[in-house]
């Protein structure tokens, strides 16, 4: 049933894929790069696991129909979807190892397997369309964290510099590709049941995986026995103007039939923050 959902053109900015290569020197002597607090540098650190894999199934999941889009500007902003989610991929792996090699290699294996089990699982068991469903849903969560990092100021400079701009760059691109898999979505099923299904159900694996992760991690460093420790990391994920509790009322804007991406227009914050990205090392616009 679709009710009112739709596609709809916006104003936007254009889909740039960058090659960025960062070399994140410095990572290794940042300790918890995020505010020097394990609880939001794991939380951040486990989200970045689930990336690499993550974006491909994203990236299959919109491939299988983009040959039901006619229009030449949608197909360049598929394009540029696909190859954005290709660079994320690679430099978070990057990233990832990086951390691994911090002495979580046995850790960050874990969560990779378990990253990948459900993966598969989604592949083996979704139809196409529930796949995309899914797809769209994650997305919209990723875009309100990257609207949280780029519309809080205190939010970036509370990061490494070793690591800041991966965070920013990745937010920037998430902003500017937030409709194609809703968009898309939409033009092959639209329907609104199965989309809310689909946001509910990756919601809740979500924040099933990352907060057991993060509590490993915890374990690891033994913070998850430092008490004033965590309840200030909570503070800073979910307590007021948190990083977490900041994206709740857009997270219930997605329940909305009449929900659209570019119903919140959020391109100046990517026109603010584009300037202060390093030269990628390769770059075009879809």
């Amino acid at each position: 049933m679709r009710l009112f959902s739709r596609r709809r053109s916006a104003s936007r900015q254009p889909i740039k894929v960058r090659r960025m290569n960062f070399d994140f020197n410095g990572l290794e002597k940042a300790g918890y790069w995020y505010g020097d607090d394990p609880v939001a540098t794991h939380l951040l650190n486990v989200l970045s696991i689930t990336f690499p894999d993550g974006e491909r199934f994203f990236v299959d999941a919109v491939r299988a129909f983009r040959d039901r889009v006619d229009d030449p500007q949608r197909q360049k902003d598929i394009s540029g979807f696909i190859g954005q989610e290709a660079m994320h991929s690679l430099e978070h792996k990057a990233f990832n190892d990086l951390v691994a090699g911090q002495g979580y290699d046995a850790l960050v294996e874990r969560a990779l397997n378990v990253t990948q089990k459900l993966l598969a699982g989604a592949r083996k068991h979704l139809p196409p369309e529930r796949q995309l469903a899914a797809t769209a849903g994650l997305e919209h969560i990723t875009a309100i964290l990257a609207d949280t990092i780029l519309s809080h100021k205190d939010v970036i400079e509370s990061m490494d510099p070793s690591v800041r701009p991966l965070w920013v760059w990745h937010a920037i691109e998430e902003t500017e590709h937030k409709a194609v898999a809703f968009d898309l979505y939409q033009d092959v099923d639209g329907d609104y049941w199965q989309r809310q299904r689909a946001f509910l159900i990756s919601t809740a694996y979500l924040i099933t995986f990352t907060s057991y992760f993060t509590w490993q991690f915890l374990k690891q460093d033994g913070v998850h026995r430092q008490p004033l420790t965590l309840a200030k990391g909570l503070w800073r994920l979910f307590g007021y103007r948190g990083v977490i509790s900041s994206t709740v009322p857009a997270w219930f804007r997605y329940l909305s039939p009449r929900f659209h991406p570019w119903d919140d227009d959020n391109t100046d914050l990517v026109a603010k923050w584009r300037d202060t990205l390093p030269e990628p090392a390769v770059s075009s616009v879809a």
